[in-house]
């Protein structure tokens, strides 16, 4: 047509990661990124539901990560916090142990990443909370050991767990319709003075959901015991910064006790100030 040119423009290929990093990171977010690592195996829409409502209401940004160990130091780049939900059991030769025949299905691509995962946010000083399996990953990325069943040692055959299925089963209906919980194994826990712990929850005793079947052993050095169960299992954990894990389902507690909210909102707190300055 007159007055336009017949000459077309050539288009330059559209780089989408560069395009999704400004999206994420160009404009620092008021809520920052809290990327979750999480098993594809079992529970359908859960997994992306359960974990991610307490981030959201504490007012972060959950995002699912991907599995690429390639992409890991490009995924923290755009990430305030780490969560490291549960799932299926630790591979036991990554903590140097044999496996026992109480070992449960194991999920072996998520533990390859997650312990690449775990070391290189701990080196940048993301704050992280593991939890169930999230904390046994965060001990054995750090060099710490696990029992692979509670029934293994003798004082704590007794301590409550759901080794069917059938409570979580339930809980994760209750969820999904964004409900009350329904009754579940618990227990108490006593918290250490001073701990991130007991600054969130402002009590040295508190009850707390069980459904685990594996425990700490052998803590790692970096890490430190900030709560136990009263038959000595190791309840939770806690390092420099803020690097917390649980032993409990903390992301479905808050249903039960309100409080533990406040564990959530602390951790987004803590990533909106590593987000900030980094």
């Amino acid at each position: 047509m007159g007055g336009q040119s017949s000459v077309k423009a050539t288009l330059a290929p559209v780089d989408r990661s560069c395009m999704l990093a400004r999206a994420v990171s160009g404009v620092k977010p008021k809520k920052p990124v809290i990327g979750i690592s999480i098993g594809f195996h079992e529970f359908g829409d859960y997994l992306g539901v359960g974990f991610q409502r307490p981030v959201a209401l504490a007012g972060g940004i959950p995002v699912m990560f991907s599995r690429l160990v390639e992409s890991i130091n490009d995924v923290l780049d755009v990430c305030g916090g780490l969560l490291l939900p549960g799932g299926r059991d630790i591979i036991p030769s990554h903590y140097g142990h044999e496996a026992h025949e109480t070992l449960g299905t194991t999920d072996p691509g998520r533990d390859d990443f997650e312990l690449e995962l775990v070391r290189a946010a701990m080196a940048r000083g993301v704050p992280i909370i593991g939890i169930c399996r999230g904390m046994q990953m965060l001990n054995v990325a750090l060099g710490g050991t696990l029992v692979q069943d509670v029934g293994l040692v003798k004082a704590w055959v007794d301590h409550p767990s759901d080794p069917t299925l059938t409570s979580w089963r339930e809980i994760v209906a209750a969820s999904l319709a964004n409900g009350s919980l329904p009754d579940h194994p618990r227990h108490h826990i006593s918290i250490t003075p001073g701990s991130e712990l007991h600054r969130a929850l402002g009590v040295e005793e508190i009850d707390v959901s069980s459904f685990h079947h594996q425990a700490i052993d052998r803590v790692a050095e970096r890490l430190r015991v900030t709560a136990r169960s009263h038959d000595g299992v190791i309840e939770a954990l806690e390092a420099e910064g803020f690097v917390l894990g649980v032993q409990w389902e903390l992301h479905e507690d808050w249903r039960v006790r309100p409080e533990f909210m406040q564990v959530f909102r602390n951790f987004v707190s803590a990533a909106t100030e590593y987000a900030a300055h980094r």
